[in-house]
């Protein structure tokens, strides 16, 4: 495995943990709020079904 294929696996292992631990919009976490531009691109895939 390279080195960029093993930093993905970290971060989807570390991502994947901590959604499992933690519900979208909880108070006290990096979740509680949204990003405002993931917001605005939201729209962007209204469309889409592979995202």
């Amino acid at each position: 495995m390279n080195r960029l294929e093993e930093i993905r696996r970290k971060e989807k292992q570390y991502h994947d943990s901590y959604y499992n631990r933690h519900q979208l919009f909880e108070e006290g976490t990096w979740l509680h709020k949204p990003v405002k531009t993931i917001m605005e691109l939201m729209d962007l895939f209204d469309e889409r079904t592979d995202v």
